[in-house]
């Protein structure tokens, strides 16, 4: 047999090999997870905790800012990569052939960049996990852990398989949340655009005629009036205070106070932010699941999916559950003080636990919140629709009302 173990030196690792009745021949140390390892703090104060979390960049959607092309690879690409490196590798088409024969078919140009350069490094000496660390802008944490567990277990072609299916539902849900919020942003854009325009453009030309007839203007139609003044007078004041009001908050964002305050402000946003806290929870099922699955270390795992959740006051509830782990407790209690994750996904984990199949339990649950964020969110938009329509109706509305009451007016003056 062959396998990995996770202990602290290399005779607890033979004491536990020992005790589940294996005659140990040989142990050598992975590198790769060692250094991992190492690298993982020991204890944290609450304040380091947030600190930790809200340093993390959100996941595959890529740093706050602009890349300029320089960004993560897409989920679809780096999807149909892996399922095709694992159909090669499965056939017995050596690595080095494999990577060379899908950089030159890769549709994406960063991932034909970043596969030439996996290669050169591979030829250099360097194993595939390696080659893959080397580049994080371009490969995800949970992609390079995969890589070095394959190679550790010699199970390449099966991590790779899953890394396919995981990117592929992730790819799917993201789909999905954009395509049932493009329509509202639609109509939006063009409802302000539409409503700027009639108080810009059209509504001065008629309060003009109505006053040069002598029209007694209304409050609704004096107030339409002062607004289009003022935007007409010091637009280019509004529009340099937009810039810089963008600019402003984008400099706060990027800080890591104002990343965790901008996170834990839109998980208490009204229907929005159960939305988005599922997607954290399915994304820390689904990438916990796959990891653990592969034979990565709960610790190591645990690493890589506080900088894919997408939400820093969920990834500081997984790096408290950290501290908790090596410390001897488990990962549901620690869990479930944050109060953040649901207590479906807590019982499935504490049985899976008791069971030792907590990946297949994380995995179970990664799908079922996939699916209620595909029903949560077509509702949403269904909601949102008609909502955005009545509320552009009613601004129309409101400006039209503001020109028809002078013409009263002014009709009543001519029939007498």
């Amino acid at each position: 047999m062959e396998g990995t173990v996770e202990a602290s030196s290399e005779r607890e690792a033979a004491r536990v090999l020992r005790a589940r009745g294996l005659l140990v021949a040989a142990l050598t140390d992975n590198r790769t997870m060692g250094e991992e390892m190492r690298r993982l703090p020991r204890t944290r104060t609450a304040g380091q905790l947030r600190a930790a979390a809200a340093a993390l960049n959100a996941p595959e959607a890529g740093r706050r800012g602009f890349s300029f092309g320089r960004g993560r690879i897409g989920l679809r690409d780096l999807g149909l990569f892996c399922r095709q490196f694992a159909t090669m590798i499965n056939a017995g088409v050596a690595i080095l052939t494999s990577l060379n024969i899908l950089t030159r078919q890769a549709g994406s140009r960063r991932l034909r960049t970043a596969l030439t350069t996996v290669s050169r490094g591979i030829e250099q000496g360097s194993s595939l996990s390696d080659a893959f660390r080397a580049q994080p802008d371009a490969f995800p944490p949970i992609l390079v852990n995969m890589a070095s567990a394959g190679e550790a277990g010699g199970i390449l072609e099966e991590c790779f398989d899953r890394l396919a299916d995981h990117f592929e539902k992730e790819h799917a849900v993201s789909q999905k949340v954009k395509s049932a919020m493009t329509y509202p942003s639609i109509v939006s854009v063009v409802a302000i655009g539409v409503v700027t325009f009639m108080v810009v453009f059209v509504l001065p030309s008629f309060i003009n005629i109505f006053a040069q007839m002598g029209a007694e203007l209304p409050g609704p139609t004096l107030f339409v009036l002062a607004v289009s003044d003022f935007v007409r007078a010091y637009w280019y004041l509004l529009i340099a205070g937009s810039v810089l009001l963008a600019i402003g908050l984008g400099f706060y964002t990027r800080s890591p106070a104002g990343a965790y305050q901008l996170d834990a402000l839109l998980l208490r946003l009204p229907v929005f932010g159960d939305v988005i806290l599922k997607r954290s929870v399915s994304r820390f099922c689904r990438t916990l699941g796959t990891l653990l699955r592969s034979g990565v270390p709960l610790l190591v795992s645990l690493n890589v999916v506080e900088r894919t959740v997408g939400n820093r006051p969920v990834a500081a509830a997984i790096v408290a559950a950290e501290d908790e782990i090596r410390a001897g407790r488990g990962i549901v209690e620690p869990l479930r003080t944050s109060r953040l994750f649901p207590s479906m996904v807590l019982e499935m984990m504490a049985v899976g636990e008791e069971t030792g199949s907590i990946d297949t339990m994380l995995l179970k649950v990664a799908d079922f919140f996939d699916k209620d964020i595909d029903v949560t969110v077509g509702r949403l938009s269904s909601m949102l629709e008609p909502l955005i329509i009545v509320f552009v109706g009613g601004m129309v509305g409101f400006i039209l009302i503001s020109l028809i009451m002078p013409m009263f007016d002014m009709y009543s003056k001519l029939s007498l």
